[in-house]
């Protein structure tokens, strides 16, 4: 039988996986995770705080005008970033369920975190630093903007509407 016109999406007599087996983080728990304030046994918390303190210290640099060459190793911290961006993305490509025919995202999962890591440092610092109202609100608008994006995005992968790509470094490992 098709489904929308989908012959891997047919229906089948085995028992439907619920939507919330998915093992992904829901956002209040990765905002918790990248804060710091969330204890679990889960690596994505885990690695959604590395990133977080990667991203801060890449932030702390870039907005408080201190140069990469003055003696801080940028490219040690954009490794260590791509590492666990890597190691997210084998994470998913083993646990997160993979739909044929669904809309394909456009950034991994190790990329979306790292971009949500990324922009809650930013905000944080700009909303610490900046004198500027509109620009605080600008930052904290933003930060709302990428958790009701990421809040999305886990429910389109739940309802099995949507597909992540591998990643590079899965991609690079599988040849």
């Amino acid at each position: 039988m098709y489904l929308h016109g989908c012959p891997s999406m047919a229906r089948s007599d085995a028992p439907a996986r619920p939507s919330w087996a998915v093992p992904l983080l829901e956002p209040a728990e990765l905002f918790k995770a990248i804060s710091g304030r969330l204890a679990s046994g889960s690596p994505l918390v885990n690695w959604a705080r590395e990133l977080s303190d990667l991203h801060a210290e890449l932030t702390r640099h870039k907005r408080g005008g201190v140069p990469c060459s003055s003696g801080f190793d940028c490219e040690r911290i954009r490794a260590g970033i791509e590492r666990l961006v890597d190691d997210i993305d084998m994470w998913a490509a083993r646990n997160v369920p993979r739909t044929n025919c669904a809309r394909k995202h456009t950034h991994s999962l190790g990329e979306a975190i790292s971009h949500i890591a990324q922009t809650y440092s930013e905000a944080w610092w700009t909303v610490l630093h900046s004198a500027d109202c509109e620009l605080r609100h600008e930052a904290w608008s933003h930060l709302g903007e990428v958790r009701e994006g990421y809040a999305g995005m886990v429910g389109e992968i739940r309802a099995r509407h949507l597909q992540l790509p591998l990643g590079a470094g899965v991609r690079g490992r599988s040849k």
